[in-house]
């Protein structure tokens, strides 16, 4: 999906730029619902809010956090893509995880100092 803009950079009203590819690749992959519908500055806004929303309801005081999160993410801070993706959505199953540590034991099959083997650690991922 392309935008409509001709020009290849688009001006933020905080006078970053973005590419046009970066606003295809945020619209297919972190827009969800109606914000796929959205031209491009409207649509990182309204991402962004989510976002911060989201991220600021795990605090005891979601209103104070909400815009220092939106500040982060307005200055620069990019969450991983599973907060992009699904903060704030009502996506089923989604995990706002984006990766994780494995220790594997220094064994193909067996426990070495507690921790399991690559295979016994790649089933039990599995």
């Amino acid at each position: 999906m392309s935008t409509s803009n001709s020009d290849p950079k688009i001006k933020m009203a905080d006078e970053n730029e973005w590419q046009v590819v970066s606003l295809d690749v945020l619209r297919e992959k972190y827009a969800k619902g109606p914000e796929q519908e959205l031209d491009g500055p409207e649509m990182v806004n309204v991402i962004r809010q989510r976002v911060a929303r989201a991220l600021a309801d795990q605090e005891e005081n979601p209103e104070a956090f909400a815009p220092v999160f939106l500040e982060a993410l307005e200055s620069g801070f990019i969450p991983g893509g599973r907060i992009n993706s699904a903060a704030g959505t009502d996506i089923k199953n989604a995990t706002l995880i984006n990766c994780f540590v494995q220790p594997v034991g220094d064994s193909i099959s067996g426990t070495v100092h507690g921790k399991p083997g690559i295979y016994h650690a790649l089933r039990d991922a599995a």
